[in-house]
């Protein structure tokens, strides 16, 4: 996570995340439509995952159903400022330039949905747990999302040791450099 990418190569990096998790996205949620039924579940893994086609009008567990300006405009944004960050900011590290990206392929991929149907395809249902379904759009922002705080956090605790480091190091006594600038007197 330390390597730094300069802009032109964290936008390239950023655009292709987007393009794979918009594409994957929207081919699984077309295989979803073709081939799954809202009635009928698909075991997937027994006792872990199925299949089962939905509409969703709302976000997790139906709430602001049917506010599907509301999602455009918020997912519009996001992609706006995810893109405006990287284009601005000068240096990435690759591990952040793949979570924003993923964040935004996620975005694109539901916001697509919203606007030419007004609902979004989920398919993803967890049988281990009460969960709604979900689909990869959802996936890969939450991934995404997860990553962006891993970055953060190992930034932070980063920051935290190199202080301590520079702290520890402030005071001490280096004799080569000493005898170095003696000997150059």
């Amino acid at each position: 996570m330390r390597k730094r990418h300069s802009r032109q190569v964290s936008l390239i990096v950023f655009a292709v995340v987007i393009c794979i998790s918009v594409v994957l996205d929207r081919i699984t949620k077309s295989l979803a439509e073709t081939y799954l039924s809202e009635r009928l579940s698909q075991p997937f893994i027994l006792g872990f995952l199925d299949f089962r086609l939905v509409y969703n009008t709302g976000a997790a567990w139906g709430m602001l159903e049917g506010q599907r300006a509301i999602f455009v405009i918020i997912a519009s944004i996001t992609v706006v400022a995810m893109f405006i960050y990287i284009a601005v900011s000068t240096k990435h590290a690759a591990f952040e330039i793949i979570a924003l990206g993923l964040v935004t392929g996620g975005a694109i991929g539901n916001g697509i949905d919203r606007i030419m149907s007004g609902s979004v395809v989920d398919f993803i249902h967890t049988l281990f747990i009460e969960f709604p379904l979900f689909n990869l759009a959802d996936c890969s922002i939450t991934v995404g999302v997860i990553l962006f705080i891993i970055v953060l956090l190992y930034w932070q605790f980063k920051a935290k040791a190199d202080k301590k480091t520079s702290r520890a190091t402030e005071g001490r006594h280096d004799p080569s450099t000493e005898e170095r600038d003696n000997a150059s007197l």
